[in-house]
């Protein structure tokens, strides 16, 4: 029997990293720091632990050495999706982002030629 205890400590880190990088962007836009490390440590334990343990279940390995690679890319699989996931949840948070997207103020238009007066026409 295989041991699954690097299953298990995975998540964790990614969890604290998760959650100090909600904080400090929080900190930075002067939102509640506390609140979003709170649900950012949340969100990648949950989305970490579905990512293993989906992998887990999928996966028969065939011999003990295809075991350590196929766990290596489902911990670089769980981090990615965390930050994708984390990119698109912070992004209230992200100053530069909305400054970005703010367009400057338009050049104002080109002076308008003066109008000539009509012609003098010759009545019939």
């Amino acid at each position: 029997m295989e041991n699954n205890s690097i299953i298990g400590s995975i998540p964790w880190p990614i969890a604290v990293a998760t959650a100090a990088w909600f904080g400090v962007m929080a900190y930075k836009a002067g939102k509640s720091m506390a609140l979003w490390a709170i649900g950012g440590g949340l969100m990648g334990l949950v989305v970490t632990t579905i990512i293993l343990g989906l992998g887990q279940a999928t996966f028969i390995p065939f011999s003990t050495e295809e075991i350590a690679p196929f766990r290596i890319k489902m911990a670089a699989l769980a981090v990615l999706v965390v930050g994708c996931a984390g990119w698109l949840f912070t992004g209230t948070l992200h100053r530069h982002l909305l400054a970005a997207l703010k367009l400057p103020n338009p050049l104002p238009p080109p002076p308008a030629a003066p109008a000539k007066a009509p012609a003098n026409t010759p009545k019939r």
